[in-house]
Formats: C-alpha cells, sequence, structure tokens
C-alpha cells in the first residue's frame, strides 16, 4: 500500500470495546488532518467490535482491518503487532475508549513535520483525564513533562502511547524490540528520551477515558493529590519488577547504541539494587534522577517503600 510522504498511520488495538469504539473512531473521522491511515487489529473480541470495526471499513477506505488470526491477549502487544504495518513517516496509537479533538493530529503533525527526521522524534500533548461513567472530567493525562532520560527511569511507565506522534526513525528502532517490553508506551518514551527528541505540545488534545475496565490505572488530580496518594501507598515499591526487568532488557538490547551519558543512567541505576537505603539514597541524588521532574519527591519515595516489588 502506497501512502503520501505527508501520511499519518493510526494504530488502533482493540478488545470488547463496542461500548465507547463509535466515538472514538467518529473523532477520528474529523479529524481536520484527514491524511491518515486506520490500521485495526481485534485481539478476540467477544461483543460487537468486530462487526463495528467492519461497517467503519466499509464507509472510509482509509480504515483497514488486520487479521492474521493472532490473539494476543495483551493491548501492549497489540500495539507492537500493529507498529509493523506502519509505512508512512509518522505514526501514532490510539486507545479504542478516548476521544480525540478535532486538531489533535494538525496539532502534532505541525509540531513534528519540520524536525530533524534523521533521528527519532515524537511529540506529545496533554489530555483531559474523563471519567465517563460518572459523568466526569477532570484533571490532566499528562502531569509533568519530562525533560530527559534520568526523569523517567523511576517512573514506572511511560507517556501515554496515545499521546505521541512519532516518526519512521524512532518507528524502526521500536521494532527492533528487546525481548521483554512491558507496555509499550513505555518503550516508546525510552527510545524517545535515550536516542531522539521528545517535545511537548502544551495543548490538550484529547480526553483519555478512564472506567471499570481500563487497562492502565492513572490516577485523577492535580499535582499536590497524587503526591499525597503514592505517599499512602507505603507498601507499593519504588520499582516495580516489571518495568525494573523492562529496563533491564532495554539496555541489554541496545546499550551499544548508546551515548556514554546513558549508559551511565542505566548502570547507576542497576547498581542501586546492590546497596543500602543510604547509599542509595546519596547516588540518587548525585545522579540526578527525578520524579515528575522532582529530586525530593523521588528522594521520599526512596525512604518509604521498598525498592523494587510487585505492584501492590
Amino acid at each position: 500500500m502506497q501512502h503520501s510522504t505527508s501520511c499519518i498511520d493510526i494504530l488502533l488495538a482493540t478488545y470488547n470495546g463496542a461500548r465507547y469504539l463509535p466515538q472514538q473512531i467518529h473523532s477520528l473521522l474529523t479529524q481536520t488532518y484527514v491524511h491518515w491511515n486506520l490500521f485495526v487489529h481485534d485481539d478476540g473480541s467477544s461483543d460487537e467490535t468486530r462487526e463495528l470495526l467492519e461497517y467503519y471499513a466499509s464507509i472510509d477506505n482509509r480504515i483497514h482491518i488486520i487479521d492474521e488470526g493472532k490473539v494476543l491477549k495483551s493491548a501492549s502487544e497489540n500495539f507492537m503487532y500493529l507498529l509493523q504495518f506502519s509505512t508512512s513517516d509518522f505514526c501514532i496509537c490510539c486507545d479504542q475508549d478516548d476521544i480525540w479533538f478535532e486538531n489533535k493530529l494538525q496539532v502534532l503533525y505541525d509540531a513534528i513535520k519540520d524536525r530533524n527526521q534523521k533521528i527519532p522524534q515524537a511529540v506529545y500533548g496533554n489530555g483531559y483525564m474523563y471519567f465517563s461513567d460518572q459523568g466526569r472530567v477532570e484533571g490532566r493525562s499528562v502531569l509533568k513533562a519530562p525533560e530527559r532520560l534520568e526523569d523517567v527511569l523511576f517512573l514506572n511507565g511511560g507517556i501515554q502511547g496515545c499521546a505521541i506522534l512519532f516518526n519512521r526513525a524512532m518507528r524502526d528502532l521500536c521494532l527492533d524490540r528487546p525481548s521483554f517490553v512491558v507496555m509499550h508506551d513505555h518503550l516508546f518514551t525510552l527510545v524517545a528520551l535515550t536516542f531522539g527528541e521528545f517535545t511537548y505540545v502544551d495543548r490538550f488534545l484529547m480526553l483519555y477515558r478512564r472506567h471499570e475496565a481500563t487497562v492502565t490505572d492513572a490516577f485523577a488530580g492535580d499535582f499536590k493529590q497524587k503526591t499525597v496518594a503514592f505517599a499512602r501507598k507505603k507498601n507499593t515499591p519504588l520499582l516495580e519488577i516489571n518495568h525494573y526487568h523492562a529496563l533491564k532488557d532495554f539496555y541489554h538490547h541496545y546499550g551499544h547504541k548508546m551515548n556514554e551519558q546513558s549508559k551511565k543512567s542505566f548502570e547507576l541505576l542497576f547498581s542501586l539494587e546492590k546497596n543500602i537505603k543510604l547509599i542509595r539514597f546519596f547516588k540518587i541524588f548525585r545522579g540526578g534522577f527525578r520524579l515528575y521532574n522532582k529530586r525530593y519527591l523521588l528522594l521520599c519515595k526512596l525512604v518509604i517503600r521498598p525498592f523494587i516489588g510487585v505492584k501492590g
């Protein structure tokens, strides 16, 4: 399939999303930027998701259903599977239950199109937290924009994949993936900050829906509320074990391509596992690691929580 050089590939991973899917697809169909293709893979839905997808594909030839009989049983693996079908200059993931504002693609495209495309480029915007079951819109989907790699190594996650538009160079690096990826957006965030440029666009571009069936557990509220919330979870580890394993696999897979500063930050992080808490405290302080772009928040979390473990 031939795409124009200005085309954006949208990757939509679905699973039992019939309740919310029409609103999301309608928000794509009304985008002011029209040069897009939508690639959809359903992961074995038992509701009307498949029928809805076939309907939308029948009325808009930009919508393509990928059906190779695969059932991946993971939203993250579904997105990573879809990534191989992208051939355009730019790519973005799409959750089945959000609602994009009509200018989302145009704003992100304008922010990335004139940047150096020889290196990985990723741009991302913000969104409103949308609690549709309660009829409530509050909070920001991105609380703080990370400025460097050291700001995300203790985050146990990444910027939402559905917020990130990235270029061909970044897609190619992500396709050459580590053996273990805990979440696709974690990988995208690490690749952008390790090897390229990760640019925040200070605009609200979507309703980021939260409901009882959502995969991620983003917490609503402002900075103070989130600070209080994680302070109360004393048994929750500083580093969730699956994210820690993903960081190790990322380093082992890509380490030979990293600059010295990035390698040093990863190696310093891994050395902490064998240290007592006081040594960890000073190493984290001197290493410049931060949480929500605040060093003291990370140090406070280190004091009150276990270092590595299973998320409670």
